[in-house]
């Protein structure tokens, strides 16, 4: 699916903060395909990346590197609409980014968030699954942004992560990062996302009402189940979270979407596609992204992928593109 939405809600800020830096917001986001008009309802459906291309545009129109970062301070609470109201009236921290993890797609349909628990850490992290995505950099600094928003919200305002990833790679002058985030920054990581100690996910949110949270989950749940249903466009999304995690076996991903491996194949083919098939597509739209956005090495990109080595990640490249990953990276460089 590669019409992707984005309620309207996720532009806040947006105008304002160009203005701030000097910029006229509303040729930029009809350069970028947005009508303006469309920002005055924030639940008004927006091409997600029609939002791309505008904080792209926003970025290169001010020069501000960062333009991502300082746009996440200016994004409450509310902006996630029903989402982000159920997380604030979630009886402790676990349930209320569990139930934006579920639910992250009622606000923005191309977003996945996860949340992963290993002894006593846990990595929240945040992924884009649309096909051939534009540069991922400033939307990489926005949610990270908003992520410690919420959890300061929810945690109290001293509180910050262990440490932060952005897959993007290390702007010039990384300084407006670190005194954002107070913590270490990772850039060129293999997941945006927040990495903290797991003992704040017991913390009950303050002054939560249980009645509204079941009325607000009920909603979401509504809204759900609304949704337009696409089973390739939900393999191919697991697909993804699976390489992030350095599995992409098919008996794996099966597991992950509740069916046996023989149904997986046979729902596939009735989409007119095979897991192979499949896999080599997402593969290829991560190593673009990757290779874009990202100075990690083509060794470590190669790992990540899933192939034996650099020489089978390069010649699977290469009868893609025409081209080596090396010399793909060099003519996009962003």
């Amino acid at each position: 699916m590669s019409n992707y939405q984005l309620r309207a809600a996720g532009f806040e800020g947006y105008s304002a903060l160009v203005r701030e830096l000097g910029g006229d917001p509303d040729p930029l986001l009809r350069q970028a395909g947005v009508d303006p008009a469309w920002l005055e309802d924030p639940d008004h459906p927006t091409p997600y990346l029609a939002f791309l291309r505008a904080l792209r545009l926003a970025s290169q129109a001010t020069a501000t590197p960062h333009f991502g970062l300082l746009l996440a301070r200016k994004q409450r609470f509310s902006m996630l609409g029903a989402v982000g109201f159920a997380m604030r009236e979630a009886p402790n921290i676990h349930a209320a980014i569990e139930n934006l993890n579920r639910f992250l797609p009622v606000h923005n349909q191309a977003a996945r968030a996860v949340l992963v628990v290993e002894r006593d850490l846990a990595r929240w992290s945040f992924e884009v699954i649309v096909r051939d995505a534009p540069a991922l950099d400033q939307q990489f600094d926005l949610v990270a942004g908003i992520g410690i928003s919420l959890l300061q919200h929810l945690a109290g305002s001293s509180w910050a992560p262990l440490s932060v990833h952005l897959k993007r790679a290390e702007p010039a002058d990384p300084r407006p990062y670190r005194q954002f985030f107070r913590c270490p920054v990772a850039f060129n990581a293999e997941f945006t996302g927040l990495v903290f100690h797991k003992n704040v996910l017991a913390q009950p949110v303050a002054n939560a009402d249980q009645q509204l949270f079941r009325i607000l989950y009920r909603y979401l749940t509504q809204l759900e189940a609304q949704a337009p249903s696409d089973f390739c466009s939900l393999v191919r999304e697991t697909v993804a979270l699976a390489l992030q995690d350095g599995d992409c076996s098919i008996d794996t991903v099966a597991a992950r979407l509740g069916l046996s491996e023989r149904t997986l194949q046979r729902r596939l083919h009735a989409c007119g596609l095979n897991y192979r098939d499949l896999l080599v597509d997402v593969r290829r739209s991560v190593a673009q992204q990757y290779l874009r956005d990202t100075g990690v090495s083509l060794t470590r990109i190669a790992a990540i992928l899933g192939y034996s080595d650099l020489a089978a990640f390069s010649r699977s490249f290469h009868r893609e593109f025409g081209v080596s990953p090396r010399n793909w990276r060099q003519i996009n460089l962003v």
